[in-house]
């Protein structure tokens, strides 16, 4: 939840800086990336360790409703053309190609870089496609019940299903 009382009574010549961590087991690093500051930035996660991100030219698209657990957001990286295929073919060859890779987006006020102002932890890549300047990935919640049992309940075949 950002944090509105900022807003109303803080800098109004602050920058929100907006940063993206894609990470997978199996790849050589952990990508941390600042779509908004050319030097690049430390800042300290919710965990309060202090991690660097490198300036990388990027378009994020979140999706209308990040209020809910359907959230998404489309992501594209410039300058890493190169990297991000070879991690991916680094991970479809190991014993990882299962997992999927995972997207953490924060934002943070520049003038207080020790506590990001939104924060969506744990989102999927979904969709990867390469581009000649770059790569965009489609990230969204994971899907947790996707099962289903294929019966139909009523209250003649179960009639535990009765309220008292």
């Amino acid at each position: 939840m950002p944090d509105y009382n900022y807003w109303l009574s803080g800098n109004p010549d602050d920058v929100r800086l907006l940063c993206v961590e894609v990470s997978h087991p199996a790849w050589s690093k952990v990508y941390r990336l600042v779509q908004n500051h050319a030097d690049g930035i430390t800042v300290q996660h919710e965990n309060t360790s202090s991690y660097d991100y490198e300036y990388v030219p990027l378009t994020i698209q979140r999706g209308t409703n990040s209020d809910d657990l359907d959230q998404e957001i489309t992501i594209g990286v410039g300058d890493l053309g190169e990297d991000f295929p070879a991690e991916l073919k680094r991970a479809r060859d190991s014993q990882y190609s299962d997992i999927r890779p995972t997207l953490n987006y924060r934002e943070y006020n520049l003038s207080d870089l020790t506590k990001p102002q939104v924060t969506i932890l744990g989102l999927e890549v979904t969709d990867y496609e390469p581009k000649i300047e770059g790569a965009v990935f489609v990230c969204r919640a994971k899907q947790m019940n996707l099962t289903k049992t294929g019966e139909v309940y009523t209250l003649d075949n179960t009639p535990t299903l009765r309220g008292f």
